[in-house]
C-alpha cells in the first residue's frame, strides 16, 4: 500500500538530552527504564508466546483468552509484550485486564500496560491511572508514572486533567525525575483549551534542562497570555531546544493577548535568526511570519537571500508567503530565487509558492517559464501555483494537468482539487478524463475531487473506477473510489447497494475499512468484518521472525543499516525488539535494493527528512501495508519513524526527525535511531538522493 500523501521515528539506558547529537537512549517494550527489571534473552517458551502475540498483532485479533494468559506469564518479557499487544489491537474489552496489569510488580510491564491504556483512550481507566499517579512513588516507579500521565494525556476528560494538573502541583521541581514528570508535562498541551498554564509554569525555572525544554514546549502548544512573560526570557536561555521553543511562542497574537509589543518580540526574532542552532533559527524565521511590520519582512528577505544553510532560507520563503501582501517588498527576492536554477530545488519551490500570495501577478508569470522546467519538481510547483490562482490560473493548471510525467500531473491535479474546496465543479470535465488516467495517483485525486462534488450521475463512473483500481498494486485509487461512493448523499444507499452487488469482498484490509466508513455498519455487513486480517504467514513464520529480529535486539545486537546518500553517509540501529514487523519489512526491501536511487521527497527544517518512496512524491509505496506497531520510544532527534496516512498504512516510507517531536509520540511507529552522521541527515535536502542503503553485518 502506497501511504496517501503520506506525512507525514538495547541492555541498558543512558542519561539522555532532548537535543543530543543523537538519541543516545531508548525506552520501549523490551527496552527498559532505568528503574525496570532488566529482560533476558528469551527461551523457546518466550519465542513462542511472543510469536503467538506478533500473529495477533499483525492479524488485528483480540483473542481475550490468549493474552489473558500471556498477561499472566511468569516472564515478564512475555507480560510487557502482552500488555503492548492487547493496546495495539486496540479492543476495548482489554481495559480491565490492562488495568490489573498496572500492578505488576515488573515495571516494564506495567508501563507497558499504562501506555496500552492511552493507546485504547477508555475514560473508564482515568481512576486507575490517576492513582498512579503519586509523588511519594516517583523515585520507585518513575516510567510507570510517566506512562500514566502519557495515557491520561490521551483521555481528555476533565479528572484526568485534573489529575495531571494536580500531580505536576504536587512534585517539588528541585530535583524532579525527568522519567515521571516530563511525560505530565508533554500531557499538559494534549488537552482542550482553555488551559491553566499555572501548573506548568513553575518548571520553567527547573535546573534540569530537558525539564524546562518540556514545559517550554508544552507551553508554546497551549498559548496562553500568562505564560509568555515567563517563556520571554528563555529566548537567552543556555539550552538551544529551550531557546527554540521560547522564540516559538512569541506569535503575534500571543503577543498582542499578553501586552508584549511587537518591536520588543520583533527585535528578539530578529536577534534569534542567527543564533549558532539551527532549531532556534528555523523557529524564529517561521515566527516572524506573524509580523507585517517592515522589520519582520526585512529579516526574513535577509535569511531568504543570504543564509548559509538552506533550510532557513526554505523557512523564510515560506513565511513571506503566509505575510502575504504584507510582504510585497520581497516580491524581487521571490522571483530571483525561483528563477535560479542554480538554487536547490526546494527553495525554488517554495519562493513560487510564496509568491501567489505575495504577488499574484508576478507567481503567474514565473510560473508560465517554469512550467517548461526539466525539473519535474519546478513544473509541478508551477502547476500548484496555478491551481491557488484559482480561475486566473485554470488554463496553465489544466496544462499541467496533463503533463507527460504522472508525478507533475498527480500533484497539480490534487492541488487544483484542494484550492477548489467545497466547489470543484469548474474541474468537473478534468476530473472525469482523469478517472481514465494511467497513473494511480491521478485516478486517485480524480476520485477525491469527484467525492467533494458528490454529484449522483458520477456513480457510474466511479464504479468503474474502482473495478480499475482493484487490479491495482497500490489501493490509493481503490479506495479512493469508495469514499467518492459514500460522499454521494443522498443517493449514498443506492451506491452502496450498487457496489456491493457488483464487487466481491475485498482482500485489502483497508478498503474493507473505508468501505464500512463509507456506508455504514449495516450495509458494508454484505462484506464480513474488517478484522482479522489475513496476513499469509503461518506460525512459524512468525517464530521465524522473533528469532532474528527481536532475540538479536534483546541480546544487544540489534540490527544497523548505513544510508548512503548524495550528502554523505549515516547510520542507524533498528529496534527489532519494540517494532519486529516494522524492522523486517524496512530489512526485507534493503536486501531487495529498493530503496537505491530514491530521492528525498520532503525535507522540513527542524522537523523531519522523509524517504521510502519510489516514486519521489510522497505518494509511492511497496504494493503492501503494514501493521503500526505505536510503542514507548519517544520521537527524539535523530528517531526513524514510519510515514501513514492513516492506522496501519505504513509500508515504505519513513522519516528521521531532526529535533525532539513530542506530538508524534505514540502516533507514529517507532523503529530505530541513528547512532552515526547526525550531521548528514542536518544537512539533506528535497531532492538529494539514495545512493544505497546496506546492513552493516
Amino acid at each position: 500500500m502506497s501511504p496517501r500523501a503520506a506525512r507525514i521515528a538495547a541492555a541498558s539506558v543512558l542519561a539522555i538530552h532532548l537535543l543530543g547529537g543523537c538519541a543516545s537512549a531508548r525506552r520501549g517494550t523490551s527496552s527498559v527504564g532505568p528503574h525496570d527489571t532488566q529482560a533476558l534473552v528469551p527461551g523457546a517458551e518466550e519465542v513462542a508466546a511472543l510469536a503467538s502475540l506478533i500473529r495477533l498483532e499483525d492479524r488485528r485479533e483480540y483473542d481475550s483468552v490468549a493474552i489473558a494468559g500471556f498477561a499472566r506469564s511468569a516472564s515478564a518479557l512475555v507480560r510487557r509484550h502482552a500488555a503492548l499487544s492487547a493496546g495495539r489491537i486496540g479492543d476495548g474489552h482489554a481495559v480491565p485486564l490492562l488495568t490489573g496489569m498496572l500492578a505488576d510488580a515488573d515495571t516494564g510491564t506495567a508501563a507497558n500496560a499504562a501506555f496500552a491504556l492511552g493507546m485504547l483512550a477508555d475514560s473508564a481507566a482515568v481512576p486507575a491511572l490517576a492513582a498512579l499517579l503519586d509523588p511519594a512513588s516517583v523515585s520507585v516507579r518513575p516510567t510507570v508514572i510517566g506512562a500514566a500521565a502519557s495515557a491520561l494525556g490521551r483521555i481528555p476528560t476533565a479528572a484526568s486533567r485534573a489529575a495531571v494538573e494536580g500531580f505536576l502541583r504536587r512534585v517539588p521541581v528541585d530535583g524532579a525525575n525527568v522519567d515521571a514528570v516530563g511525560p505530565a508535562l508533554l500531557a499538559f498541551w494534549r488537552y482542550p483549551r482553555p488551559a491553566d498554564p499555572t501548573p506548568v509554569l513553575p518548571w520553567l525555572a527547573s535546573r534540569d534542562p530537558e525539564l524546562r525544554g518540556r514545559a517550554a514546549y508544552a507551553l508554546t502548544r497551549r498559548p496562553d497570555p500568562r505564560a509568555a512573560s515567563a517563556l520571554l526570557p528563555l529566548a537567552t536561555d543556555p539550552d538551544a531546544l529551550v531557546r527554540s521553543f521560547a522564540v516559538r511562542s512569541l506569535g503575534a497574537a500571543l503577543a498582542d493577548s499578553a501586552g508584549i509589543a511587537h518591536p520588543a518580540a520583533i527585535g528578539i526574532l530578529v536577534r534569534a535568526v542567527d543564533d549558532s542552532a539551527l532549531a532556534v533559527r528555523v523557529n524564529a524565521t517561521r515566527t516572524l511570519s506573524g509580523y507585517g511590520e517592515p522589520a519582520s519582512v526585512d529579516a526574513l528577505r535577509r535569511v531568504l537571500l543570504r543564509s548559509a544553510d538552506p533550510h532557513p532560507a526554505v523557512t523564510a520563503a515560506e513565511a513571506l508567503g503566509r505575510l502575504g501582501a504584507k510582504a510585497a517588498a520581497a516580491t524581487a527576492d521571490l522571483r530571483t530565487v525561483a528563477m535560479d536554477a542554480r538554487a536547490p530545488i526546494g527553495l525554488r519551490t517554495a519562493a513560487l509558492a510564496a509568491l501567489v500570495t505575495v504577488s499574484p501577478s508576478t507567481a503567474k508569470e514565473v510560473a508560465a517559464i517554469a512550467s517548461t522546467d526539466q525539473s519535474w519538481r519546478m513544473r509541478a510547483a508551477a502547476g500548484q501555483a496555478f491551481a491557488a490562482l484559482a480561475a486566473d490560473g485554470r488554463a496553465g493548471m489544466q496544462a499541467l494537468a496533463r503533463d507527460a510525467d504522472p508525478r507533475v500531473a498527480a500533484s497539480v491535479l490534487g492541488a487544483a482539487v484542494e484550492a477548489a474546496g467545497k466547489d470543484p465543479a469548474p474541474l468537473r470535465a478534468l476530473l472525469i478524463e482523469s478517472l481514465g488516467h494511467a497513473d494511480v495517483q491521478v485516478r486517485a485525486n480524480a476520485a477525491n475531487g469527484l467525492a467533494a462534488l458528490a454529484d449522483p450521475s458520477t456513480l457510474p463512473l466511479l464504479l468503474d473506477a474502482y473495478a480499475r483500481a482493484a487490479r491495482d498494486t497500490v489501493n490509493d485509487a481503490a479506495l479512493a473510489a469508495v469514499d467518492a461512493l459514500g460522499a454521494l448523499k443522498p443517493s449514498r444507499d443506492a451506491a452502496a447497494r450498487a457496489f456491493l452487488a457488483r464487487f466481491p469482498r475485498a482482500a485489502d484490509e483497508l478498503v474493507r475499512h473505508h468501505v464500512r466508513a463509507a456506508f455504514g455498519d449495516t450495509l458494508a455487513a454484505a462484506w464480513g468484518p474488517v478484522h482479522p486480517v489475513e496476513t499469509g504467514r503461518d506460525a512459524e513464520s512468525y517464530a521465524r521472525l522473533v528469532r532474528e529480529t527481536v532475540v538479536p535486539s534483546l541480546g544487544g545486537r540489534s540490527p544497523r543499516v548505513r544510508f548512503v546518500t548524495s550528502r554523505g553517509e549515516f547510520e542507524a540501529e533498528l529496534f527489532g525488539d519494540d517494532a519486529p514487523l516494522t524492522v523486517e519489512s524496512f530489512l526485507r526491501l534493503v536486501r531487495a535494493r529498493y530503496f537505491d536511487g530514491q530521492d528525498w521527497p520532503r525535507v522540513v527544517a527542524n522537523f523531519v527528512i522523509q524517504g521510502g518512496d519510489p516514486r519521489g512524491d510522497t505518494s509511492g509505496g511497496p504494493g503492501y501495508a503494514i501493521r503500526d506497531e505505536i510503542n514507548r520510544d519517544p520521537y527524539l532527534r535523530g528517531t526513524l519513524g514510519m510515514a501513514l496516512s492513516g492506522p496501519d498504512t505504513g509500508g515504505s516510507q519513513f522519516f528521521v526527525a531532526h529535533s525532539p517531536q513530542p506530538h508524534l509520540d505514540g502516533g507514529y511507529t517507532v523503529f530505530g535511531r541513528v547512532v552515526k552522521g547526525m550531521d548528514v541527515v542536518d544537512g539533506i535536502l528535497q531532492g538529494d538522493r539514495i545512493l544505497r542503503i546496506e546492513e552493516i553485518r
